[in-house]
């Protein structure tokens, strides 16, 4: 028997449902789960290592149990379980998602959580090529590409300054210096709780003239009625 033919033998074992498959498919969702699950780990994300695992290798199994089905009763779809894990994966997506300070965080979580079940899925109906090179996609996009999405999108995006003022008065005066300067003011949050010597905001700034950051402090550290600021992430 030539290798060809060997490799063809082995490659149609592993795509039939049998102990070693199995143990195969499941042990592949959760690498593949916990790889993608390791990036968002360490950015202190609410899913971590063991819920990409859990999520990838549940897909698996769904879809596993759905190729049981058609094979053993001979009835079915073995992919109407599947279509259920795509639509019901968008809860635990959701839970993911908070607002901290008007600010939307936990959307890039809720899509790989999204995505590790659509490998888990191809893990479990024995499209190991497709999930091996999903994941090494998707864990080059939430890794490397985030600073090739900020080269395109740093000078087009709002960031947000806590900033504290001498008084009310100052911020008219201080709008009028950040429009002369190049950059766009947007909403203003007020602290509710104001002190009898500040008064303290929250201010989103764009920045079209492509200014750096430091030049952006500088100049509003300058401005006239200015007592202190931050940046905020």
């Amino acid at each position: 028997m030539s290798l060809s033919q060997t490799l063809a033998l082995a490659e149609d074992f592993l795509h039939e449902l049998n102990g070693i498959s199995v143990l195969l498919r499941i042990g592949l969702s959760m690498i593949c789960g916990g790889v993608l699950g390791i990036e968002r780990g360490k950015t202190n994300q609410p899913a971590g290592m063991r819920t990409y695992m859990l999520v990838c290798m549940g897909a698996a199994v769904v879809m596993m149990t759905g190729q049981y089905t058609y094979t053993h009763f001979e009835s079915g779809d073995p992919a109407r379980l599947g279509a259920q894990v795509i639509s019901g994966i968008g809860f635990l997506g959701a839970g993911s998602i908070v607002s901290v300070k008007a600010k939307v965080k936990g959307l890039t979580t809720a899509a790989g959580l999204w995505v590790a079940a659509c490998i888990g899925l191809g893990i479990g109906i024995g499209f190991y090529t497709g999930a091996i090179a999903a994941t090494a996609a998707v864990y080059l996009t939430i890794t490397k590409f985030k600073a090739v999405e900020n080269l395109f999108t740093a000078y087009d995006t709002w960031f947000r300054v806590y900033i504290k003022f001498d008084s009310m008065e100052a911020i008219p005066g201080f709008s009028r210096a950040l429009e002369a300067q190049g950059l766009q003011l947007g909403e203003i949050q007020l602290n509710k709780k104001q002190s009898k010597d500040f008064t303290s905001a929250v201010v989103m700034i764009k920045n079209p003239g492509r200014k750096s950051q430091d030049e952006i402090i500088d100049f509003l550290t300058e401005q006239e009625g200015v007592h202190s600021l931050a940046m905020l992430p």
